[in-house]
């Protein structure tokens, strides 16, 4: 009797504490502003999508928190902005986002103190709203001071975590070019040193690239590196190389060229990267029935081994016929199309089939069968219990009009 009396108590409790993570406010941008302002409060915007999975993860898992809440609540008037509806779509434009989710940080003014894209812990997430009270650490600082010439290594770090952070790719990689050349061989090992090679990345047999191939045993036995990040550099400046291999010279040389990498590094994945990089080269070429067999080929093989698996790569090629605009005269639409219909019933629960297909026949101007496919992939994202988005509306306002 005891124990059922406890799981009442559970009961009652559990809804209560699942409230006390974020309270977001349902009403429009210019309010929320008129709110903080009012409150002597920062603002934070959740920029989400509905297709966006992490997005998702951070709505499910961290915002309901209890100490998330504590925090948020005392310091920010918060909104959640679906980015793809609404005044969502020009605040895309406003605030330059680009990739979900974005996390904007700012005054009752509407100024971006500090940005992130995401986090995967509450702990993570809460750092990142604290930084929007510390101007030491907010990007405009840091960069001010870069700019100044500050090049002390521990700064260096600090400096392109915040670009990565804050999704800057650009200023990381000309961060890379002006300090990397710079640094000396015993900084490579360094944990400040370490954190600037592995943010702005390194060129295939550079003298950066030949140091961590004949140290790797000392970069993997550092505590702070190890084999992952050590991998994820080395792998980076080969598929950089292979890319322009690929899009620049023959079918031998790039050939050649992976064979050459892969005395320094293979991939768990080294198949699915060949692909892309064969992919790559006939792109470049223009031989797209080429490019199309090719992929098909290898998606073929792997569907004989994982049928689910190998959906994802029909999809990919497929969709590329309906949106790359290279592909338009390529007059691979009806190929694309019957692979793909081919194959649907592996996962009749997939929403990207039907989102590929609607597309292709979009292309095709076939409106029944374009309205088929986008009907089909709203019904299944509303009985999962996702509204479509402004992508999925535009889809179908396209198809309706033909």
């Amino acid at each position: 009797m005891k124990k059922i009396a406890i799981a009442v108590v559970m009961l009652l409790v559990l809804p209560k504490l699942s409230a006390q993570g974020i309270s977001f406010e349902h009403s429009t941008f210019k309010e929320v502003l008129a709110k903080a302002k009012a409150e002597k409060k920062l603002v934070f915007m959740d920029c989400f999508t509905t297709w966006c999975g992490p997005c998702k993860m951070m709505a499910r898992d961290i915002f309901p928190q209890q100490n998330v809440g504590d925090y948020m609540n005392a310091n920010f008037v918060s909104i959640k902005m679906d980015m793809e509806k609404g005044e969502g779509i020009e605040l895309t434009k406003t605030y330059d986002v680009s990739a979900y989710p974005t996390l904007l940080f700012m005054d009752a003014d509407g100024k971006v103190v500090h940005r992130a894209t995401g986090a995967e812990k509450a702990e993570d997430f809460i750092e990142q709203a604290k930084i929007a009270f510390d101007p030491s650490k907010q990007l405009d600082n840091l960069e001010k001071q870069y700019q100044s010439g500050n090049r002390d290594f521990a700064f260096l770090a600090q400096y392109v975590k915040a670009l990565y952070t804050a999704y800057k790719l650009d200023a990381i990689e000309k961060v890379g070019k002006e300090v990397i050349p710079t640094m000396k061989p015993e900084q490579y090992l360094t944990e400040n040193g370490f954190t600037v090679i592995a943010h702005a990345g390194v060129d295939y047999k550079s003298k950066v690239y030949n140091y961590l191939i004949k140290n790797k045993k000392a970069f993997i036995d550092k505590p702070y590196i190890g084999k992952e990040s050590y991998d994820y550099v080395v792998g980076t400046a080969i598929s950089k190389y292979l890319v322009e291999v690929a899009t620049k010279k023959t079918l031998p040389e790039l050939d050649k060229a992976i064979a050459e990498t892969e005395k320094d590094y293979v991939s768990p994945q080294q198949s699915q990267y060949k692909t892309y990089y064969y992919g790559q080269h006939y792109l470049a070429q223009k031989q797209y029935d080429k490019w199309f067999e090719f992929n098909k080929k290898q998606a073929d093989e792997a569907f004989a081994k994982n049928q689910k698996e190998a959906l994802g790569s029909y999809i990919n090629t497929a969709y590329s016929v309906a949106v790359n605009p290279d592909l338009d005269k390529a007059g691979l639409e009806q190929k694309a199309i019957a692979m793909v219909e081919s194959v649907k019933n592996t996962d009749p629960e997939s929403l990207a089939v039907n989102f590929c297909l609607a597309s292709l026949y979009l292309k095709t101007a076939n409106k029944e069968k374009g309205l088929e496919n986008i009907n089909a992939y709203i019904k299944k994202a509303t009985d999962k219990g996702d509204e479509p988005n402004a992508r999925v509306l535009a889809l179908k306002t396209k198809i309706e009009s033909l």
